[in-house]
């Protein structure tokens, strides 16, 4: 099943939700879940007059991902969440191949096939003589975690990187009793909403539109119905206060490699690096050439809900073939799966979940074209459990576990 690529673009400032502190503050997303999106299509179809079942029926036919921000300047050729593998310098972090030089810092790289590498030659019995450990390539200082979304654009014939600065629109209001429904007596709170602008990246100066990208799977009609219903109800919260109306269209697909181009890639970059590594070696002549098998990524592009024998874990398992497969490198971090249904005023049930941005690297002993239909699945479907709510979707081999060099 081939999804259906579309742009949301916000007309007003965005309030998408976020776990709430307990303070006077309310905080939102800075991406869309594909869930939010459902919630809207379900509101309006129940203000058309539908009932619960045939709402319920409509929503099925369309499986709706994340939407990830962006800035409409320029070629956008993608947007993506950076992996949890990349990393970037402590004291000037940004690309370096960003656009303009007052957003650009000493590089983000990711570490993923280096560490992996590193992991299959120890595994091998390789005696390295050094410890694995990154430091800038500029300035020398430590590495920290990069976060967040980025987008890869192209413009005056180059083509640059770009992190995703959200700004913020904030506005005090005053609370409202929830019994009397009246203002409560000191009592304000804050909201930072997202803004539905920010500054341009390709020159200095002047104000660009945010956008938002993202998938969409199912068929044509359910798939023109909700784009329908998203240009005429508002999403996220506050909806009578001036936040969350949005446009929506269909777009082309973004420019990157085939999924079977993305897994070769990933296993000739690993290779050249196990032979780099490899020099490091007191033992080099004991190794092996290149690693054995085929290895690949699975990389969450939203939270994951995963479960092994009725119990949650955050490592994912996976069926090929007739084959479970465990990952035997990984990098993730605890997140919670939640929220609220507008369109039934009920919160949904919690779980515990990965990280989006978390990465598993599984290793295969058959050929790829007998792996190929798997991962093609899985990608149009996702992983785990709650994949109609968008969680677990996935891409494999992440296109930026290619920037093993400063960006």
């Amino acid at each position: 099943m081939k999804p259906v690529w579309l742009k949301i673009t916000p007309e007003e400032p965005l309030v998408l939700g976020s776990v709430r502190p307990d303070a006077q503050f309310l905080t939102t997303r800075t991406y869309i879940p594909g869930r939010l999106l459902r919630g809207a299509w379900a509101e309006w179809l129940k203000m058309q007059g539908k009932e619960d079942e045939d709402i319920l029926a409509q929503v099925k036919r369309l499986r709706i991902g994340n939407f990830y921000p962006a800035v409409d300047d320029g070629q956008l050729l993608y947007a993506l969440p950076l992996p949890l593998t990349a990393m970037t310098c402590k004291h000037e972090p940004g690309f370096q191949s960003a656009f303009r030089p007052a957003r650009q810092g000493h590089g983000v790289v990711d570490t993923l096939l280096p560490q992996l590498a590193y992991h299959l030659l120890r595994e091998a019995g390789a005696q390295m003589t050094a410890p694995f450990a990154l430091t800038c390539v500029q300035c020398d200082s430590r590495m920290e975690l990069a976060e967040g979304f980025y987008g890869v654009y192209q413009a005056h014939g180059e083509v640059g990187y770009e992190q995703f600065r959200p700004r913020y629109h904030a506005q005090t209001k005053v609370a409202l009793s929830r019994f009397r429904r009246a203002s409560q007596f000191q009592m304000l709170y804050t909201l930072n909403a997202l803004a539905p602008e920010v500054p341009a990246i390709l020159h200095k100066g002047g104000r660009k539109q945010v956008m938002f990208l993202g998938r969409v799977y199912g068929d044509g009609e359910a798939l023109q119905e909700l784009k329908r219903a998203l240009n005429h109800v508002a999403i996220g919260a506050l909806h009578t206060r001036g936040y969350g109306r949005v446009h929506v269209e269909e777009m082309d697909p973004p420019h990157w490699p085939s999924l079977k181009k993305r897994i070769e890639t990933f296993n000739r970059i690993l290779s050249n690096l196990w032979q780099d590594l490899k020099r490091l070696a007191a033992n080099q002549d004991e190794l092996p050439k290149s690693p054995d098998g085929l290895y690949f990524s699975v990389d969450l592009l939203s939270p994951g809900v995963f479960v092994n024998n009725g119990l949650p874990e955050l490592v994912p398992e996976l069926s090929i073939d007739g084959h479970t497969l465990r990952p035997i490198w990984w990098a993730t971090r605890p997140d919670m799966a939640s929220g609220w249904s507008t369109a039934w005023g009920l919160p949904k049930p919690t779980h515990l979940a990965a990280r989006m941005g978390s990465v598993y690297v599984y290793r295969w002993d058959g050929s790829l074209d007998d792996l190929l239909p798997t991962l093609q699945t899985l990608e149009a479907e996702g992983l785990g459990l709650r994949q109609d709510e968008g969680f677990g979707e996935i891409l494999v081999c992440h296109p930026f576990h290619q920037e093993v060099e400063e960006r």
